[in-house]
């Protein structure tokens, strides 16, 4: 059976990249049935930009604009998420992009499998102009001596979990990510009232929400997303002190709900020592 598509496009102040961002959603080969656009109360021009784009798609569009910024991204996708009525969500930040074949591909792999709970694709890491970073997710993952997404998989959802969310976040881009909606609904449901305390790991959260129950997860090794990394990012803009307290609360998080061992528990302090010496906060707990 033919599943429907919804696309929720959150943005705050990406004025500059939702042409190509709607390009990119315009010009799949697979056309999305709905449209939902989400502003977070920006202060560029992203309004004026969107709605000659947004007037321009051949599918139905509901534009909201918030009076006051959310301040949570994981209540822009639950906001969005509602509003939709298709089989499947696509989460596609206003700032990254995609490849024409994306939605068609990953829509395949979940008609396919009825107990997928999502499916995503590998993402190539691009600059501010869009310039090919050298980062990219297999290399992420590859990191960690798991070699589990370096081609095409099916996962139950716990060793997804076990393997690929702990102790860090191997889902690089919630845009290469298609949601089966009933599974999404019901992990942003279950962290509702979380969603304030999230500020730049909330989509780790939800992925190991959704996880914790029954089903697989299908991976896609072509990096058919693009993922933009500048400083005006969510995670970007979000002091590193923060960010190594989110990350923090996900390791605890995780090991309640997999299970403490030795060999786990020195992987997540193996991590977090690596994020502190990368981010600087050894040297800020040293001068303190």
């Amino acid at each position: 059976m033919k599943l429907s598509v919804g696309v929720v496009v959150p943005n705050y102040n990406y004025a500059r990249h939702l042409p190509d961002r709607l390009q990119s959603i315009s010009s799949q080969t697979r056309p999305v049935q709905r449209l939902v656009f989400l502003d977070d109360a920006s202060t560029d021009d992203s309004w004026a930009v969107a709605e000659p784009l947004l007037a321009a798609l051949a599918c139905p569009v509901d534009m909201r604009r918030n009076p006051r910024n959310s301040g949570s991204v994981l209540r822009q996708w639950q906001e969005g998420a509602s509003l939709l009525d298709t089989d499947l969500v696509w989460l596609a930040e206003a700032d990254d992009s995609a490849d024409p074949s994306m939605i068609a591909r990953l829509a395949s792999l979940l008609e396919d499998d009825s107990d997928a709970i999502f499916a995503f694709c590998d993402s190539m890491a691009v600059g501010p102009e869009g310039q090919r970073l050298a980062e990219d997710g297999k290399d992420y993952a590859a990191a960690l001596d798991d070699h589990g997404l370096s081609r095409d998989g099916s996962f139950l959802v716990k060793e997804f979990l076990t393997r690929f969310l702990s102790p860090r976040n191997l889902v690089v881009s919630a845009s290469a990510v298609l949601w089966r909606r009933s599974a999404l609904m019901a992990a942003l449901a279950a962290v509702r009232g979380e969603m304030k305390l999230w500020h730049c790991a909330g989509d780790w959260r939800v992925y190991a929400e959704a996880c914790g129950g029954a089903g697989r997860v299908i991976y896609l090794a072509t990096p058919l997303n693009l993922h933009r990394r500048h400083a005006a990012s969510v995670t970007g803009s979000v002091p590193a002190a923060r960010r190594f307290a989110e990350v923090v609360a996900m390791l605890v998080f995780l090991r309640r709900r997999v299970g403490a061992t030795l060999e786990r528990d020195t992987v997540m302090r193996d991590h977090l020592a690596t994020l502190r010496r990368h981010w600087g906060l050894d040297t800020l707990t040293d001068q303190g």
